[in-house]
């Protein structure tokens, strides 16, 4: 990372003003990131395993105006906030959305911790469906209120476990602080991208957040849920339909719909 490209992630993200390191800063990035970089799988569902290198991450979310999943969204992210002086951590969780909150699950997701004046938040661009748009106290059991959302932080013993609000408390995911290897995320990387049974394999998943509402295709349905609790859901019937909302819905340029058409051509 180095000005130019600092420059560029901004312009991608629509961020303006100078960046300095304080919470606006920080939460104006975190609310524009997964407006402007949709969360997408298209690499893994047509057979690719993404790179994590953080090089190729920023040329393909930035340069080439992609999207991406939870490492790819999450590292580039970690690497924008560590230029700019934040105190970055990596974290593997385990996904428990749609299940009880001790269900089993390996760790699969990467969150970041940021330090700042003494208190530790969750920050995190890379959930789709749950996604975050602002930071949140690591240690503040009470309800957190964000643009997109009520969320909270529970803690038993050394486990947390990151809360959404919709008609009741769901568990989104859990984890233990502990340190991560560039290689811890390299082994579940590929096993996301390559295992028979991942879903993120097996099922195309777009979504992105904006101040209006969360958009969300899967299963040949794109929902979309607005703030006020309001939701609708289309269904997208053909071929055509999808590569339309890919550019209109989430933002993304021919070279998405390319990369979506090579599964049909295998």
């Amino acid at each position: 990372m180095n000005t130019s490209d600092l420059e560029k992630y901004f312009e991608r993200i629509h961020f303006s003003g100078v960046p300095e390191v304080n919470m606006e800063a920080l939460r104006k990035i975190h609310q524009l990131h997964p407006k402007y970089i949709p969360f997408e799988n298209i690499d893994p569902y047509t057979g690719k395993v993404p790179s994590l290198n953080v090089d190729d991450v920023f040329k393909k979310l930035v340069v080439e105006s992609r999207g991406g999943y939870c490492y790819e969204q999450n590292l580039l992210l970690s690497e924008v906030l560590k230029y700019l002086g934040f105190n970055v951590r990596l974290q593997l969780g385990r996904v428990v959305w749609g299940r009880q909150e001790d269900s089993v699950a390996p760790q699969t997701h990467l969150l970041l911790i940021v330090d700042f004046e003494e208190k530790k938040y969750i920050v995190d661009c890379g959930f789709g469906t749950a996604t975050l748009t602002a930071p949140l106290l690591l240690h503040e059991e009470q309800q957190q209120t964000t643009p997109n959302g009520i969320f909270k932080v529970s803690q038993k013993e050394d486990v947390y476990t990151l809360w959404m609000w919709k008609d009741q408390w769901l568990p989104v995911y859990r984890f233990v602080r502990e340190h991560v290897e560039p290689a811890d995320l390299e082994i579940s990387n590929w096993y996301l991208s390559t295992h028979p049974g991942s879903h993120f394999k097996n099922k195309l998943i777009l979504s992105k957040v904006d101040e209006n509402a969360r958009y969300t295709y899967t299963d040949h349905v794109l929902n979309i849920r607005s703030d006020d609790g309001a939701k609708e859901s289309i269904a997208i019937g053909n071929d055509i339909q999808l590569y339309e909302i890919l550019i209109n819905t989430f933002g993304l340029r021919e070279n998405a719909v390319e990369a979506l058409k090579s599964k049909n051509k295998n």
